[in-house]
């Protein structure tokens, strides 16, 4: 067995330390490298030796660690008293060996892995908790934004940090775990995603944040408009993203920030009008936004040509003339407008050394053009439409009002939006026959199928098998529609049903929602569906495991989840019609559901209150109280309170009536009444295809045709 000798420790000053030709390391390292390890060295000085042989003018040379006694000999010429300081090195006795010492040590080097050097960060953090953030990225030369994000993923629940070590999950998860600071957030939103995603793109660095409701796009553009601190000072909290570009993060309080942006609106709108001119008429006491024809608009101006609605570009006033700056201004801006243009090469860009130079001094420029009047056409009513961009600074922009007002023709086949109203499409006509608006017609069909769905539930109670019945219907009608090809071809790919997820039960617009979301049928389904869907046969994961439990299941919690499932199906009969007419399908299916035994009448289901009747127009209302013989009373009442009036009526007793002075064959049409949209009723046939006529020549004979015809209906 060989002999191994103790290695030599030598204590030398950096005077003593040369660099030698015999480092295998040639390359010459990074700015950003020489700076961590020398804020190690002064913080904890030199851990690691270096490794060192004589040197033949006297001295030793150093074969491994060449960049620390450089940085040393760095920091004791800035600081002459460390030059009498002494640093551990190990001496080298076998000099065949040192090439071969020199690469082990400079490959044996392996860099910490970036959960190890969070951790670390923890640990010092837990060491010295007074530190602070510039305390803390000074002992590894590390600026405060870094060492911040550095601290902010340090701070990762210690369940999330593990997973982080062990590498199932990577750097931008552990980033958007990282955008906020709340331990018990980071892992409640890893916790929900666990158990409801099922695709890898469910539980990415988006979704993770999505569902920390941190980056939502349309907040971080407010907010960059707002200003933190202005938010923050009306009381908002917001918590920022460190690991964001575009200051994005969580923000706490969104209807401070609403309100905070309708007030710096406002300012600003205010501002741009008292910057505007017309044929030398500004706003103030003499003159108004009507005498200067200005006023603000939601949209552009909007024409409608060949049946398409789109804004109208041409009306739009792109470059406004501008006023004059006073003459001390003047002369400013000519002068930077000079420096501006000495600054520009001759590809029309900025010289390299001069770019932010550049910038500067054109954004200062543009603060002088802000200042100058905006001066409106001589002639026609402008509309402004106010809008924030993505990095938060207001913007206006100007358009003629209309076609009048600019002076031009309308093109070829089109009409503008102010124009006359074209006639009523058969939708809009059976709306105003019902006294209904668009969003109101599609909030009764929406009130009419949870209706529906109640009456699944309650047949499924009864151990009736029609919810079943339906589902597997409009599920072969939707499989089995044939779609012919070219040539003989038929495919049954099937018909989009429109069909959403139970998560994903949604009523289209904001509006409808919020009209349909607060009614007490909505409210009852879902209950039931909340009930069903907390039942322990949702927890099984294995599907061949959750199948057979299922199928040990009784006839009548079955049919309760067909039920579920066919009355979620209703989606496809409501979702797809935008036009607010009542869909053929909920008809035919409320008289098949009534047909039944033993089912009470949709008047019995419906709750005819206020907020009802509120969904009709004023006018349908005093029609309505009319045909109840009120119309005498009705005319003294406001368009509000015949709303509440016509919900008394139609829910009235034999008491109330007589406080009331009814006559009963009035109370009885009342307490009985439905919409006619409402109403089960025989629903008309669709019509018949007209089929073209056989020509004289054809070759198929009468009883060919017939056989034709017997396998067509078999087909439909």
């Amino acid at each position: 067995m060989a002999k191994t000798t103790k290695p030599t420790i030598l204590h030398l000053t950096v005077d003593q330390l040369h660099r030698s030709e015999q480092n295998v390391r040639k390359k010459p390292s990074s700015a950003a490298s020489d700076a961590e390890i020398s804020a190690s060295l002064l913080s904890v000085g030199l851990i690691q030796p270096m490794v060192v042989i004589p040197r033949e003018a006297g001295g030793y040379e150093v074969i491994a660690g060449d960049r620390r006694r450089r940085l040393l000999t760095a920091l004791a010429e800035a600081d002459p008293s460390r030059k009498a300081l002494t640093f551990p090195c190990m001496k080298v006795d076998d000099l065949s060996k040192v090439t071969e010492i020199s690469m082990a040590e400079n490959r044996a080097r392996e860099a910490m892995a970036l959960p190890d050097v969070y951790m670390g960060f923890a640990a010092i953090r837990a060491e010295r908790p007074e530190a602070t953030l510039e305390e803390l990225g000074a002992m590894f030369g590390y600026d405060v934004a870094r060492t911040a994000r550095i601290m902010r993923i340090a701070n990762l629940h210690p369940e999330i940090m593990d997973l982080y070590s062990a590498g199932e999950i990577d750097d931008a998860q552990a980033q958007a775990y990282a955008a906020t600071e709340d331990r018990s957030l980071q892992i409640a939103v890893y916790r929900q995603l666990e158990k409801e995603a099922t695709r890898p793109h469910e539980k990415n660095a988006s979704a993770i944040r999505k569902a920390m409701n941190s980056g939502n796009h349309e907040l971080t553009k407010l907010m960059c408009y707002v200003g933190v601190d202005a938010y923050r000072a009306a009381g908002g909290e917001f918590e920022a993203d460190l690991f964001a570009q575009d200051g994005a993060g969580i923000v706490q309080n969104p209807e401070v920030l609403h309100q905070l942006v309708e007030q710096r609106i406002a300012e600003d709108k205010d501002r741009f009008e008292h910057n505007i001119s017309r044929n030398g008429r500004m706003l103030g006491e003499k003159w108004g936004l009507a005498d200067l024809e200005f006023s603000w608009t939601a949209t552009p101006p909007q024409i409608k040509q060949y049946g398409y609605l789109s804004t109208d570009h041409e009306l739009r006033i792109r470059n406004p003339k501008r006023g004059d700056l006073p003459k001390d201004l003047a002369k400013i801006y000519a002068s930077m407008e000079t420096r501006l243009a000495a600054m520009i090469g001759e590809d029309d860009e900025p010289f390299p050394e001069q770019e932010e130079a550049y910038e500067k001094l054109a954004a200062e420029i543009a603060e002088l053009d802000a200042q100058r009047t905006i001066i409106l056409p001589k002639k026609g009513a402008v509309v402004a439409v106010a809008s924030i961009e993505n990095d938060g600074t207001f913007d206006v922009e100007l358009w003629f009002a209309d076609r009048a007002a600019k002076g031009a023709e309308l093109p070829k086949g089109a009409t503008e939006q102010r124009g006359p109203k074209p006639a009523p499409t058969p939708a809009e006509a059976e709306r105003a026959r019902f006294g209904l608006s668009k969003d109101n017609m599609q909030v009764m069909m929406l009130i009419r199928r949870d209706m529906i769905r109640a009456e699944l539930m309650q047949s499924a109670s009864a151990g009736s098998s029609l919810a079943l019945d339906f589902m597997l219907f409009t599920q072969a009608r939707t499989i089995l529609t044939p779609t012919h090809g070219y040539g003989n071809t038929v495919y049954f790919h099937g018909e989009h049903q429109g069909i959403n997820d139970l998560p994903h039960d949604e009523d289209g617009t904001t509006k409808i929602h919020d009209l349909v979301g607060s009614r007490p049928e909505r409210a009852a389904w879902l209950t039931t569906k909340e009930g069903l869907a907390s039942g322990e046969w949702m927890t099984v994961r294995d599907p061949i495991e959750g199948f057979a439990l299922f199928r040990n299941l009784p006839d009548t919690y079955k049919n309760k989840v067909a039920a579920m499932i066919a009355g979620h199906m209703l989606m496809a009969t409501t979702s797809v019609y935008f036009d607010g007419r009542t869909p053929r399908m909920v008809r035919e299916l409320a008289n098949c559901i009534e047909a039944e035994a033993g089912f009470g009448r949709w008047r019995d289901a419906v709750e005819l209150d206020e907020a009802f009747f509120n969904t009709f127009s004023a006018k349908a209302r005093l029609a309505l109280l009319e045909t109840w013989g009120l119309a005498d009373r009705a005319k003294g009442m406001k368009g509000n309170e015949t709303a509440a009036f016509c919900a008394r009526i139609a829910n009235c007793d034999e008491e109330d009536a007589k406080l009331l002075g009814l006559h009963p064959d009035d109370v009885a049409e009342a307490v009985n009444w439905l919409p006619d949209f409402m109403e089960s009723g025989t629903v008309e046939p669709l019509p018949a295809k007209e089929e073209p006529e056989a020509d004289e020549d054809d070759e198929l004979g009468d009883e060919d045709q017939d056989d034709d015809h017997d396998q067509m209906d078999e087909a439909a």
